[in-house]
């Protein structure tokens, strides 16, 4: 009798644990979903060598991931938020002051910042020669504890291709890939 009580308190011990991970895995066949986030930023612009990196002050984008995942679906929150990747960035010219156009931008790299967290790097771009449009290659990087807070901010490190100054006004497209789980 005490065998049998033992094995169904193991059995109910094994079946209370393991529903939480049983709906977490059905939930994990659902697809994340894309949060694109697009912006106009202006860009001080100020590179006198060719061969070292000029870095801009921080540009504060403040997206609000809560509101992007409430937007999709209203039963989640920030607080259901499983993982966050990068899986494009983009720019486009706009304008600038000067008529500078982005192929004085030879590469580039795009480092997230948020409040007690490091700088990471999120997107680089080598070689550009395209006066309209960069495209960055962005790592496989997990970016959660950077969304936790709205309070996060883009510094761009650049390397000119000639030496310019100017104030080039360009829209960032970004894609995140968003997972929430119960």
């Amino acid at each position: 009798m005490k065998k049998l009580s033992l094995i169904m308190g193991m059995l109910v011990l094994f079946f209370t644990t393991s529903c939480r991970d049983i709906v977490n895995t059905v939930l994990d066949v659902l697809p994340p979903f894309d949060v694109p986030f697009t912006s106009t930023i202006v860009v001080p612009f100020a590179a006198v060598s060719t061969t070292s990196y000029t870095r801009t002050p921080e540009i504060a984008m403040n997206i609000d991931l809560d509101a992007k995942i409430k937007q999709n679906n209203p039963n989640y929150s920030i607080n259901n938020l499983k993982s966050v990747k990068l899986n494009t960035l983009s720019i486009d010219y706009v304008s600038s002051t000067l008529d500078t156009k982005l192929n004085v931008i030879k590469n580039a790299r795009i480092y997230l910042k948020a409040p007690n967290q490091p700088e990471i790097l999120i997107a680089t771009a080598y070689n550009n020669t395209n006066p309209d449009r960069i495209t960055f290659s962005v790592p496989d990087e997990e970016l959660l504890n950077y969304f936790k807070t709205s309070q996060n901010s883009l510094i761009f490190e650049i390397q000119a291709s000639t030496p310019t100054a100017d104030q080039i006004t360009m829209k960032l497209n970004t894609g995140f890939k968003v997972k929430v789980q119960l």
